[in-house]
């Protein structure tokens, strides 16, 4: 289920200088895959500032693993980057569904603009075409109460940040089987929330089609390598 399809090409854009590479279609079984990564039960990540109200206003889950078998698609990114994976190219799963209401406002808002140490890998696992990957402007993170929120989330923080505090340069568009790199390191991103197909009334019982589900795997510049990707 991890073999990849060898009947795909890589298109690479440079977005600010920096290459971003899209591969559609990258898993040549990707039904068995997604069942053998989303068809369990995953752990929250622990509700603490800014994710305090996982569990009441959003359930935001992970599952960490290695893989001996995910090899290639490690060792794809890696070569295409030029960087090295990072927790020995283990993988994690994010999902994430959000409650209806006033706290969710994401016509308003962005959810939780970070920064990574290097490329991520993202693949997305939703016949979704609109909520993808958001990145900002790298002078985000020249703002202090960016840096700040960066190096030690404030007591009280939230995930929500007002749309006026952060300038988008471009959505990466999802695709199911979709695989993006990008430099997380050079652009500050998000998940995109642009309708409302993974909200819900109620995170008692939540319907796999209104799970956002994707898989990722990170990356960080060799010690030795200061060229630009």
């Amino acid at each position: 289920m991890w073999k990849l399809n060898n009947d795909t090409s890589v298109t690479i854009t440079t977005l600010r200088g920096s290459k971003i590479y899209t591969i559609d279609n990258v898993f040549a079984e990707p039904k068995k895959l997604e069942r053998f990564l989303f068809n369990r039960q995953t752990a929250m990540i622990e509700p603490k500032d800014p994710f305090s109200y996982n569990g009441l206003e959003f359930l935001k889950c992970r599952h960490h693993d290695f893989v001996n078998k995910a090899a290639p698609i490690v060792w794809l990114a890696s070569n295409l980057t030029n960087q090295a994976p990072l927790f020995f190219g283990s993988l994690k799963t994010n999902t994430e569904v959000w409650l209806k209401g006033d706290y969710n406002d994401w016509k308003n808002n962005y959810w939780f603009p970070h920064i990574d140490p290097g490329y991520n890998c993202i693949i997305y696992f939703n016949n979704d075409s609109k909520n993808g990957t958001n990145l900002y402007d790298p002078s985000l993170m020249d703002e202090e109460w960016f840096s700040s929120l960066m190096k030690d989330v404030p007591t009280g923080a939230q995930p929500w940040v007002s749309k006026k505090r952060v300038k988008l340069l471009k959505t990466l568009k999802p695709k199911y089987n979709r695989m993006v790199l990008f430099d997380g390191a050079y652009f500050p991103h998000s998940p995109a929330i642009e309708d409302e197909r993974y909200f819900v009334d109620t995170l008692d019982t939540v319907d796999r089609k209104h799970i956002r589900s994707t898989l990722a795997f990170f990356f960080s510049p060799k010690a030795n390598d200061n060229e630009k990707n």
